[in-house]
């Protein structure tokens, strides 16, 4: 695992002041690879890594690494799990290796197969290669984004990075913050599809590459995976087998390290079958898990429970009280380069921390509630496709009957979850995806941020409104049935920009690599492939996975436990032990610059307070955006 920054300028060139910021902006993602610091360099190219040596742990693995010939150079952040796969057939194809990486193994498939090479390519990265010959500059992203990469193209080539803090230390770029992302980020949380919270930074797409020539740049998409197509003809049994022989191959593929490895353990059933199947191929496995000292969002006993079911040997808690949140969160805050609002960083961040001291490479369970359906929205798809031609009488007298619920602030408290699932009517299908995750309403975003134009706020998607880029995206998906629209959706933002990016982030500043064996692309293939009912069956989520486990004979309160989520008691403490800081933080930030109303801002921070509603998704926006802007106070609104 490793971080790039890499600068192409055709027309201008490089010269020594821009070498100087680009090897700046490259140190600062030291904490990605604390292993090394390597550059290649031309008059028009620079290409920066940083290395956490995984495989191959000489130095002749180094990046950026050049090919014998010298024509070729690559600059790769991630991992190919199946590389002693592809080198075999590489060198039945006549190739000669000088090292043991996988570094090797993916430039000389590129050189091979062309952009092909990826799609035999097991594995996460986000890479740059360049061709000395034809000047071609490649940027290339994973199937399902779990390595980020930014990028800015310029009059003369492209700047990119795998963190937007190495774009930003850039001196001569104008920096500005995009007004109409910020508005999407705290309907989301986050920053989603290719959007950033600054004007001119995209994210790479997963499964795209981007070609940047002299005559200019071209977005091109090499890998797609789309529910429903080709749907297979199998029975339970038949499914079951093939799940378990291609998640088995993913779990040993996984577990290829020449550092030390081990899982995250939630006592979740994604988590739990990792455990199961790495440990067929490895009984010393260890595995870490995280304890929260407030009941209701403790898994640590259904951890213990797998770990005592798998008669694991190496097994660690670290228990999360006030003081080890408040600590964290403070890390976290203060280390944040894109605002990312999800309280499951801190959780994340705080496993990371601890499991560094026993292993350098993480294995995760993270894709399969995306690939197999596992979120409560996929047991409200039923009720619907019968609300969406309910009359707006209704669903305003539903709306407001479950405004006067108590506010809770336990997990998922009924207000919370009947305002989150209304607040999708009346929309479109493809819109009803992301308002359902929403961290507020439409009509509070208005008030929010009264300086849009009000058909800004259209919950149907039109050209230039808040969720423009979702109708457009979901195109390709109108005559699907509604499940398989939601995984769609789920994959191709949700996945990519929320949960890969909280667990890229939270444990590469621990330089930590995590490695996900669900998001095999064998297995995201064969997953989406399935018919609807292995993965919901009336209000059961995660059906095929569930017959797993039950195989495999884990007690059936684990098998059946509902989805509960990874992160803090956040709502709870915002009342208290964290009240003075988000109060400090909201107060030090100046909002006159027309990103939002500041006596909006108070409303929903005093309804919170008073228990009226259960703000905390919204509020933790703010505070994490407000701590960001404190880090970057040059910048200024687009």
């Amino acid at each position: 695992m490793c971080g790039i920054f890499g600068w192409v300028s055709y027309q201008k060139g490089l010269g020594p002041d821009v070498l100087n910021q680009a090897r700046a902006a490259t140190a600062l993602l030291a904490h990605r690879g604390p292993d090394n610091q390597g550059e290649w360099h031309n008059e028009q190219v620079f290409m920066g890594h940083r290395r956490l040596s995984i495989i191959d742990l000489s130095a002749a693995a180094n990046q950026p690494f050049q090919d014998a010939s010298g024509r070729y150079i690559l600059s790769f952040n991630g991992e190919i799990y199946n590389y002693v796969e592809v080198r075999a057939e590489l060198q039945r194809l006549g190739y000669a290796f000088r090292t043991n990486s996988d570094t090797e193994v993916l430039l000389t498939a590129l050189k091979h197969w062309e952009i092909d090479a990826l799609k035999r390519c097991d594995g996460m990265f986000a890479a740059s290669l360049h061709d000395c010959v034809s000047g071609e500059h490649l940027l290339l992203r994973d199937p399902l984004g779990q390595k980020p990469l930014y990028y800015r193209i310029t009059d003369d080539g492209v700047v990119y990075a795998s963190e937007l803090r190495s774009l930003l230390a850039l001196q001569q770029f104008s920096w500005k913050i995009n007004r109409d992302a910020f508005a999407r980020y705290l309907m989301q949380g986050y920053y989603g599809w290719d959007e950033t919270p600054i004007v001119g930074v995209h994210k790479l797409l997963p499964g795209c590459c981007l070609r940047v020539t002299r005559e200019g740049a071209r977005l091109e998409r090499y890998w797609d995976s789309v529910p429903g197509d080709n749907e297979l003809a199998v029975a339970e049994h038949e499914a079951i087998a093939e799940f378990c022989r291609l998640f088995s191959a993913s779990c040993v593929r996984s577990m290829r390290s020449d550092v030390p490895y081990g899982i995250f353990l939630s006592g979740g059933i994604d988590s739990s079958l990792v455990l199961s199947f790495c440990r067929d191929a490895n009984d010393d496995i260890r595995s870490v898990t995280v304890g929260i000292s407030e009941s209701d969002y403790d898994e640590s006993a259904k951890a213990k429970k797998v770990s005592d079911h798998t008669l694991l040997t190496h097994h660690r808690m670290y228990l999360m009280d006030p003081q080890a949140i408040d600590e964290s969160l403070i890390a976290v805050l203060n280390s944040i380069d894109e605002p990312h609002a999800d309280p499951g960083f801190v959780n994340a961040y705080f496993l990371a921390r601890h499991a560094r001291k026993h292993m350098v490479v993480g294995l995760a369970g993270d894709g399969g509630d995306e690939l197999f359906a596992g979120y409560a929205p996929f047991a409200g798809l039923r009720a619907a496709a019968v609300l969406r031609h309910c009359p707006a009488i209704v669903l305003w007298l539903m709306q407001s009957a479950a405004g006067v619920i108590p506010a809770s602030d336990r997990y998922l408290g009924l207000q919370f979850k009947a305002l989150a699932f209304l607040q999708g009517f009346p929309a479109s299908d493809a819109t009803r995806f992301p308002l359902w995750l929403s961290a507020t309403a439409t009509a509070d975003l208005r008030r929010l941020c009264p300086f849009h134009p009000t058909d800004f706020f259209s919950q149907h998607g039109e050209v230039g409104s808040l969720f423009g880029y979702v109708e457009q995206m979901m195109q390709p998906m109108r005559e699907r049935t509604l499940q398989q629209q939601l995984l769609y959706f789920y994959q191709k933002v949700f996945l990519p920009e929320f949960v890969c990016a909280h667990t890229d982030r939270a444990s590469m500043q621990s330089s930590l690599e995590v490695r996900s064996p669900f998001l095999s692309l064998p297995l995201i293939e064969f997953a989406n492939q399935l018919p609807e009912r292995f993965k919901v069956n009336r209000d059961t989520l995660k059906v095929l996975l569930r017959r797993v486990a039950a195989e495999r004979g884990f007690p059936s309160d684990i098998v059946n436990q509902p989805k509960q989520g990874f992160t803090i008691p956040l709502a709870r403490w915002l009342k208290s032990s964290l009240r003075p800081r988000a109060v400090a933080l909201l107060e030090r930030v100046d909002w006159g610059e027309g990103l939002v109303d500041p006596s909006a801002v108070n409303t929903i921070f005093d309804e919170h307070q008073a228990g009226k509603r259960n703000h905390y998704r919204l509020l933790y926006a703010f505070i994490v955006f407000c701590a960001w802007r404190q880090r970057y106070p040059q910048l200024r609104v687009g």
